[in-house]
């Protein structure tokens, strides 16, 4: 690196911090919070901070949800990426726990509505979407949008690698050690210590074979 790209990524650090001091006022918790340009949180009294977080360009956090947003320390939210709990205001999002050191990449969306856990250590790469939530559509007799929605969360387990445009939907847990091949569609549990690629997702491996 140069002198003068050092200096100008010193600069937009500290650009970014300056932002977030303004803005954590409002946020419980502690550690350094840096905010990339148009980069928003709302709701602020619904977020909770445990260390250094860092939030890309017009990145978003939208924590008005039932519970609170709780994020680890070292957590990253990439360029124009989104974690939105709200849905309709009669029907709020539950909440969001991420542990430490959640790198999520740009262009991704976590829906919230019903409640997301991530562990510690879990690379997500971009394009990445989560949907917490699934519409009802079993009665043929009325209109999908009027049957309502059902929400069992998603929960995300320790040291895991998450590759890019992959999708995890409603109700599936991603065990420990996994790894999700790019493109994936997680559909349905899966276990501690293995691979899965394709859509829907299968097992193909695992890595201690």
């Amino acid at each position: 690196m140069t002198i003068e790209q050092l200096l100008q990524t010193l600069f937009i650090k500290f650009r970014m911090l300056f932002k977030g001091m303004f803005s954590k006022i409002q946020i419980k918790g502690h550690g350094l919070l840096f905010m990339g340009k148009g980069a928003r949180i709302i709701s602020k009294h619904r977020v909770q901070l445990s260390g250094t977080t860092t939030l890309g360009n017009h990145a978003v956090i939208d924590a008005r949800v039932k519970k609170r947003v709780i994020l680890g320390r070292n957590f990253t939210l990439g360029d124009n990426s989104i974690i939105e709990g709200f849905g309709v205001l009669q029907n709020l999002g539950s909440g969001l726990i991420a542990g430490d050191n959640v790198g999520i990449s740009a262009n991704s969306f976590i829906s919230v509505r019903g409640d997301v856990i991530i562990g510690n250590d879990v690379i997500i790469g971009p394009y990445f979407s989560l949907h917490s939530e699934n519409h009802i559509f079993s009665d043929t007799t009325k209109k999908i949008r009027l049957q309502g929605t059902e929400r069992k969360g998603v929960t995300i387990g320790n040291d895991i690698w998450i590759g890019a445009k992959v999708t995890i939907l409603d109700g599936v847990k991603i065990g420990s050690g996994s790894v999700i091949a790019a493109g994936a569609v997680v559909v349905k549990d899966v276990p501690d210590n293995c691979i899965v690629a394709g859509v829907p997702a299968k097992v193909i491996s695992y890595r201690n074979k």
